[in-house]
């Protein structure tokens, strides 16, 4: 769209910075804070620089319409977040240009909405009853480490149809390498790519290298298979292009890495956080816990217990909004666009921050407040449209929204049949922001052993299930 020359002196105002390197120290040390001023101080559009390069932190849910929704086509994943991105994730949806991400979630998105939602729940409950099983009443354990196994379990089972509890550690460790490699070049004052020989990237390289391994030998093994599960992997190799042309085996490694990676990651922490702030909320601990022992007694929960468990996504809903995995997310405008009275050049690289905009305290009153009673229906109706943002919005928003949300709805319940978990007294979490919101060097916890409430009857199917297949 033409820009008016009213509109074009209107650029977003600046945060002041130190002379030649601007924000950068802030955005190394503590990202949070340095978005949180810049919103302060700058309102709901401003620019921050970082490697010598202003970022437009966009704060509002007319920002995110206007970005997102509305003109976003003419918004790409960055050049920097591509670069860097692609040795691990290649040309997988999170990392494609929009004319490719169209064409590839075209293919995959039917299926993957209504692949084995029933066998998701059974997975993930099976799989957290497997790893909470295995403490031991008063033992303390690393929640944050036990979640990573709990989700790799889960999402190898629906990925692969494989039990990968036993590697989970080693694959844990892999995948916190190359996050740990990826952030160090994303974030870099002077980027270099992952051929530099530095410690950063030779960890990435490995990581990398150890996560193409178990899937190659993955996917060999299945296509020596004769009658094959019907899981995402095999989604992906029936999949076929418009022409019915197959994927290729890159392609498929590229689009199950993208599955496998985030799909842990972001649901581990979400999980790690939520057991935190029940644990420092008993009130709220308590609420869940009576939910879960009415709804579901011994028995393990099933697809139409869902609906009777609303307290527990609650919980888990607004352990996102106060710590959203994906705490950033940024877009490059690919041409000059004008937005809400402000010009962005082409080239500008517009960030997004869940975490600042899910404390508004005019979209959540006393933000720092955790109360999961803000996602009861009514309420949660009354939110504006894209307050609260953990998924993303628009052609690009997370094809896994709605298995992060199932499969944290039903861990968090088979947990809570089986264990207490108590913060440690003096050990207060300190965020750890990188590519995702991680507590940093982990969470201990507390395991209390719960006894098994009174069995209660079979479920009766309930309309309306949140999690049946269903589209944005």
């Amino acid at each position: 769209m033409a820009i008016s020359s009213a509109v074009r002196d209107q650029s977003p105002p600046r945060l002041k910075g130190r002379a030649v390197i601007g924000n950068t120290w802030e955005f190394k040390q503590d990202r949070l804070a340095l978005f949180s001023r810049t919103f302060e101080q700058c309102g709901d559009l401003g620019a921050y620089k970082v490697a010598g390069q202003y970022m437009y932190l966009a704060n509002s849910v007319e920002l995110v319409h206007e970005i997102l929704i509305k003109n976003g086509a003419a918004f790409e994943k960055t050049e920097r977040f591509r670069a860097f991105g692609r040795p691990l994730l290649g040309d997988g949806l999170l990392t494609a240009s929009n004319e490719v991400h169209k064409r590839n979630r075209r293919i995959i998105q039917p299926r993957f909405r209504t692949a084995a939602v029933k066998t998701s729940v059974d997975v993930a409950a099976r799989v957290a009853g497997e790893v909470a099983g295995a403490w031991s009443e008063g033992q303390v354990v690393d929640v944050r480490r036990e979640m990573v196994k709990v989700v790799l379990g889960v999402v190898g089972r629906n990925l692969f149809s494989r039990d990968i509890l036993g590697e989970a550690d080693e694959l844990g460790n892999a995948l916190t390498d190359a996050i740990h490699g990826f952030d160090s070049q994303a974030s870099a004052l002077i980027p270099l790519t992952i051929e530099w020989p530095t410690p950063a990237n030779l960890r990435y390289r490995r990581a990398i290298e150890r996560l193409e391994r178990s899937f190659h030998a993955f996917l060999a093994e299945r296509r020596a298979q004769a009658d094959r599960p019907d899981d995402w992997l095999n989604l992906l190799m029936e999949a076929r292009h418009e022409d019915g042309t197959p994927l290729s085996d890159r392609q498929i490694r590229d689009e199950a890495l993208n599955m496998f990676m985030p799909g842990h990651e972001t649901t581990a922490t979400a999980l790690t956080w939520s057991l935190h702030l029940l644990a420092k909320h008993p009130d709220c601990y308590a609420r869940l816990l009576a939910e879960v022992d009415e709804v579901l007694g011994d028995r393990p929960v099933v697809l139409d217990d869902l609906p009777r468990l609303p307290y527990t996504l609650q919980v888990f809903k607004e352990a996102m909004r106060l710590y959203p995995p994906v705490y950033y997310f940024s877009r490059q405008a690919t041409r000059e666009v004008e937005v809400l009275g402000h010009r962005l050049p082409a080239g500008a690289t517009v960030v997004f921050s869940p975490y600042v905009l899910h404390r508004r305290a005019d979209y959540y009153p006393d933000p720092e407040r955790f109360d999961p009673d803000r996602f009861a229906p009514e309420r949660e109706e009354q939110l504006p449209r894209h307050a609260y943002l953990p998924f993303g919005a628009g052609h690009r928003v997370c094809i896994g929204n709605h298995h992060a949300l199932l499969n944290g709805h039903v861990v968090l319940a088979a947990l809570a049949q089986r264990v207490g978990l108590a913060n440690l007294p003096g050990h207060t979490p300190v965020t750890d922001p990188m590519v995702t919101l991680r507590p940093k060097d982990g969470l201990p916890m507390r395991v209390t052993r719960r006894a098994p409430a009174p069995a209660t009857a079979r479920p009766v199917a309930a309309e309306g299930c949140p999690f049946r297949a269903e589209s944005d």
